[in-house]
């Protein structure tokens, strides 16, 4: 089995080799039968991103830099997966929020499972999370808005900690129009229109303490509301 795991990164100076290296020794002990590779996705950083992750490629083998010209966390992940060819595509964001202990439940989901897609998840059970009152408060009215709205059964579609198989990658990714924050709930609900096997793992999750958040919660939350609305129409027209 292949893997392939993007960090998607915008300005992650502070965090960016910690985090890398962190989970470069969790595979290395951990994903002991596959060979894999660990893609920095740098989204057009200004800082000294780009500089600590070409440093990382020529001292690990499975470190691999790629530069993506146009902003968005959507679009730098899209165009890392295009670029490398694998049978596990997965992607995590740069803090690791998710804990690594959720990633070989959602590499065997499809390795072993036969599924085409894993998505972490903080509403299942047996997850952990730790956030604020007013991240959750926003997270169950996405989830709530996203019942009303698509009717997924998806209980947590914007976990930014997830994997698919080459056919996903092959049929959906280049239907997926978002190219921020709202790329993988499209990529899942357009994955679960057209039937595909999705797995959802509980997760352990934790929000980053001493760093500010480059989220806003009242923006990003009406973005999510458009963007529902929007892709609910060409599921209609489709």
């Amino acid at each position: 089995m292949n893997l392939i795991i993007v960090i998607p990164a915008f300005n992650e100076e502070k965090i960016i080799k910690e985090s890398v290296l962190r989970v470069h020794h969790y595979l290395k002990q951990n994903i002991t039968q596959s060979t894999w590779q660990i893609i920095i996705a740098d989204n057009k950083s200004t800082d000294l991103t780009s500089y600590i992750a070409k440093s990382l490629e020529q001292d690990y083998q499975h470190i691999k830099y790629l530069f993506v010209e146009e902003k968005g966390k959507g679009i730098a992940i899209k165009k890392a997966w295009q670029k490398f060819d694998a049978d596990i595509y997965c992607f995590m964001d740069a803090d690791l929020a998710t804990d690594l202990s959720s990633l070989p439940p959602l590499v065997d989901a499809i390795n072993q499972g036969g599924y085409d897609m894993a998505v972490g998840s903080r509403f299942m059970k047996g997850s952990q999370v730790k956030r604020s009152l007013l991240r959750k408060l926003f997270s169950f009215g996405y989830f709530v808005a996203t019942r009303i709205i698509v009717k997924t059964k998806i209980k947590d579609l914007p976990c930014g900690f997830k994997a698919v198989n080459k056919k996903v990658v092959d049929h959906i990714l280049p239907q997926v129009q978002n190219n921020e924050w709202f790329f993988d709930s499209e990529l899942v609900l357009l994955a679960e229109q057209k039937n595909y096997k999705i797995k959802e793992v509980p997760v352990k999750w934790s929000e980053p303490v001493n760093r500010i958040s480059r989220v806003q919660p009242l923006a990003l939350s009406w973005s999510y509301f458009k963007n529902l609305r929007q892709l609910k129409k060409r599921l209609k027209n489709r």
